[in-house]
């Protein structure tokens, strides 16, 4: 099947790299999109973001060739949460999963995910790496798998490494395996999480990469690295001990609704400096593994002669609190965990910009259908960014939401301000970003804004209503 163009407006607004054909001539080549998703990356640790500790020079040279979204979000701030929205372009909100953790995010029938889209546009769609929304890739419009990494499998075994080298107990990723394309488990790849998991997982990515072809390509690349760190990757040696972030806390303030989470466990309140420290040295080097692999993947497409007609997205999940604020998790609404850092490279997109718009990630199903001249489904809640790429908005989203189970909700303005609700607690936090980019200072219970706290929260309210949010207050605040 040949894929669905609409070749004269996608190849126009690719001019740079490619002509309209005069009438007779070869279509236009469609692109190829490759995806690739870290697990747990701050948005502010890669060099092009400013970060000092973390060695990412092909991260750096790939947002230098194209375009960074400095106000990325993830929406609700946990893996498989935020992956559902990814494929989906829909909000979560409403549907059974977030509301519980740990629960599969249910899809809309009615509506196509991303890959199946794709699919039948004539795209060949191949997943690689972790696997954590429901169902299967085969099931969700993947046509193949390579080097599917998911949980079960592992035959009673606890996981290949049980210590990390911090000297914290593993409890992410136990009893994950490597599956083949008819989902058996492939033990004798590691059991858990291991030190090789992310380069088995980027070599059988650069395979497809090399593989000839006679249509483009969706390949979406899920890598489990930094995450919350584990293991070293294979070479590393210890650095230098990094510096702690300006927003560290031994503990929280308060309860935030996740303290007696997996994540908070990993370092127990109250924390010490040193403990902390040890966390984001050992993060660090994970983040530099990731920008290996990405490496790896983007030399492979320049080896194959694809990498001009390939649009490359690089995103992670959520971010992660790292002693930020008394945290060590992503279940929170600070920046740190509720951004991610999103880079798009590739035929058509401006290089060396970096766009203050804020979006979700929900927003690359929407994106990604305009840069390919696709149809838009009807039910989607994500925008696409096209226009903030054209240059024709500056935004398209006045306002950013974020949520986590019942027990958090925020509202992020586009000019910076920015009110986090708890509703068990019926407390309120207000930070003016601009100012305070590492929020340290709520200004809930300043009488100088509270016209400000009370447009903010009313905001919030109305669209808890209009998406059906079980914890929306039963009357709208005035």
């Amino acid at each position: 099947m040949k894929p669905a163009r609409r070749v004269c407006w996608w190849a126009a607004w690719l001019g740079v790299a490619y002509a309209v054909p005069a009438t007779g001539a070869a279509p236009v080549p469609a692109p190829n999109v490759l995806l690739i998703v870290a697990d747990d990356l701050r948005s502010d640790v890669p060099g092009f973001a400013g970060g000092r500790e973390a060695r990412t020079p092909h991260l750096d040279a790939l947002a230098r060739g194209g375009t960074v979204f400095t106000r990325a979000a993830c929406s609700y701030p946990i893996c498989h949460v935020s992956r559902s929205e990814l494929l989906s372009g829909q909000l979560a909100l409403g549907r059974p999963g977030p509301g519980a953790p740990g629960g599969p995010v249910a899809f809309d029938p009615a509506t196509p995910l991303l890959p199946t889209l794709l699919a039948r546009a004539g795209w060949h769609t191949v997943h690689a790496g972790k696997w954590h929304v429901s169902g299967t890739p085969a099931q969700r419009g993947f046509r193949e798998t390579a080097g599917i990494f998911s949980g079960g499998g592992g035959a009673g075994k606890p996981g290949s490494v049980e210590r990390t080298p911090t000297g914290r107990e593993v409890t992410g990723y136990r009893g994950w395996t490597f599956k083949d394309e008819a989902g058996h488990a492939r033990p004798e790849l590691g059991v858990g999480l291991t030190p090789e998991t992310d380069r088995i997982i980027t070599s059988r990515a650069a395979e497809v990469l090399r593989r000839p072809r006679d249509r483009p390509f969706f390949l979406q690349v899920n890598l489990t690295a930094p995450h919350d760190p584990l293991l070293e990757p294979p070479g590393s040696h210890r650095g230098p001990e990094p510096e702690l972030p300006a927003n560290f806390r031994p503990a929280p303030a308060f309860e935030t609704g996740n303290t007696g989470g997996r994540d908070e466990r990993i370092v127990p309140a109250p924390r010490t400096a040193a403990a902390v420290r040890a966390e984001r040295e050992l993060y660090f080097r994970l983040v530099a593994e990731v920008d290996r692999n990405v490496g790896e993947l983007l030399a492979a497409l320049s080896a194959a002669g694809l990498r001009e007609r390939t649009l490359v997205l690089f995103t992670s999940d959520n971010g992660l609190a790292l002693g930020s604020h008394g945290l060590m998790g992503k279940q929170n609404q600070y920046e740190h965990s509720f951004n991610v850092p999103l880079v798009l490279a590739g035929p058509g997109i401006p290089a060396g910009r970096r766009l203050a718009a804020q979006c979700y990630l929900r927003d690359l199903y929407p994106t990604l259908c305009d840069l390919l001249g696709l149809p838009l489904p009807a039910a989607l809640d994500g925008r696409s960014l096209a226009p903030v790429l054209r240059g024709e908005r500056t935004e398209v989203h006045e306002a950013v939401f974020g949520y986590f189970t019942d027990t958090q909700r925020m509202i992020r303005t586009s000019d910076g301000w920015k009110l986090i609700w708890y509703p068990a607690l019926q407390r309120t936090e207000l930070f003016q970003l601009p100012e305070d980019p590492h929020e340290l200072r709520d200004l809930a219970a300043e009488p100088a804004h509270a016209a400000r706290l009370t447009d903010l929260r009313a905001r919030l309210a109305a669209w808890q209503h209009d998406h059906r949010d079980a914890a929306a207050p039963a009357v709208a605040h005035p």
